[in-house]
């Protein structure tokens, strides 16, 4: 059973920046819990799915980190139950739940 979750990325140059997106898809899929690696345009620069066998807040994190990232925002994170079904959470949820815990 993993978490599957859905990154929004804002890279922090352009595309055109001699390789810089490509270092930067390269970087992505060679980690072990990206699935795919989706260029778009408009808002962000990069979908990222990724499958994680903790909480994605972790590789939330982890690529958070890189200094080609300019902001990261998840936009669906789903956990697989024993019957190999998705449970959808909602952003609204996961913020509530962090808010508990930090009370």
């Amino acid at each position: 059973m993993g978490t599957k979750a859905v990154f929004m990325i804002k890279m922090a140059k352009r595309f055109s920046d001699e390789g810089y997106y490509f270092d930067a898809v390269r970087e992505l899929e060679a980690m072990p819990e990206v699935e795919a690696v989706t260029p778009v345009s408009g808002v962000c620069d990069l979908l990222v799915k990724v499958d994680v066998p903790i909480r994605a807040i972790f590789i939330a994190d982890k690529i958070r980190a890189k200094k080609w990232v300019q902001s990261l925002r998840m936009l669906e994170v789903g956990a697989e139950t024993e019957a190999g079904e998705a449970a959808k959470v909602t952003v609204a949820e996961l913020l509530g739940e962090k808010e508990r815990k930090q009370v």
